[in-house]
């Protein structure tokens, strides 16, 4: 039987310093070398990893494993879309809020052991004026967090508390005006408008419980005023408890959207900051990646 070839595309930057690092030795020891070969590609600048993505399609590479994080998976992804090649997720970012959601390992060792063992599954993807993701993106404060959280020079939890603390006492809220499906529109003063294919932005915060990752469906999650002296405890509910439950979400599922703000507003895509915008038009394509997942998942 011929082997399938495995090309691990490692972005070298995530995660920041102390995380844990994939290695050549680890892919000999925890990758089934009878039935594949590999080779393993480090990204070197921005945008590196969508030019690796697009040369593993003309080499016709069987499994695309991405070494990184969101940011990364969302670059590798929007190239691979609607083929047959498919992903591996070796997650080494911070939030990893694809890995979480498709209960892939964080362990490096674990997360290329299940190429040997997994199953393929297909997700949507979410087309954000024109451009994919495929685990979150938020318009508001949220992008304003991940706009600040990129000039922090460390990653992990504690610049993402960082960045979080650093901007919510001083925020003015806009106000956004959501159409859903070509329904009436409506308008509210928000901190953000979330939107999410996984209901979660990565730490295991998930904000939404029924979404699914496979539906042809995605939710919106509007965070509306609260006290901000409340933060460190919604923070600690967060991380500890069920964020979904609180009183100032408020969440809705839609194949179709659009928002316009009163003001120019930071944009977040899979945990990287897009810009800054006022108007946003989200549609969603069904079943359009290919991952490796554990064998007993279900969306």
């Amino acid at each position: 039987m011929k082997k399938k070839r495995v090309r691990f595309i490692v972005n070298p930057k995530s995660g920041g310093n102390f995380r844990t690092r994939l290695t050549e030795r680890m892919v000999k020891h925890h990758l089934d070398l009878e039935k594949y070969t590999y080779d393993i590609y480090p990204t070197k600048y921005a945008g590196h990893a969508i030019k690796l993505a697009q040369q593993s399609l003309i080499e016709e590479i069987d499994i695309v494993a991405v070494v990184g994080g969101d940011g990364t998976q969302n670059e590798v992804g929007q190239i691979l879309m609607n083929t047959k090649v498919v992903m591996a997720n070796i997650p080494t970012g911070s939030g990893n809020a694809n890995a979480r959601k498709l209960h892939i390992p964080l362990h490096i060792p674990e997360a290329i052991e299940l190429i040997n063992t997994g199953k393929v599954f297909a997700i949507d993807a979410i087309i954000l004026n024109e451009q994919p993701f495929f685990m979150a993106a938020g318009l508001g404060y949220d992008g304003k967090v991940i706009q600040q959280f990129d000039k922090i020079p460390f990653r992990g939890v504690a610049s993402y508390l960082t960045s979080i603390l650093s901007t919510a006492f001083t925020y003015r809220l806009p106000t956004f005006t959501i159409e859903l499906d070509n329904k009436k529109p409506f308008k509210i003063k928000a901190f953000t408008v979330l939107i999410t294919n996984t209901g979660q932005i990565g730490y295991n915060i998930e904000f939404c419980k029924q979404s699914k990752i496979d539906d042809g469906l995605f939710e919106i999650t509007i965070v509306k005023d609260f006290d901000r002296f409340e933060l460190p405890k919604m923070i600690k509910e967060s991380f500890f408890g069920d964020i979904s439950k609180q009183e100032f979400l408020e969440s809705y599922q839609c194949k179709k959207l659009k928002i316009t703000t009163d003001s120019i507003e930071a944009l977040q895509m899979d945990g990287d900051f897009k810009g800054c915008t006022n108007t946003i038009k989200a549609t969603v394509k069904q079943q359009v990646l290919k991952y490796i997942v554990p064998q007993d998942f279900e969306a």
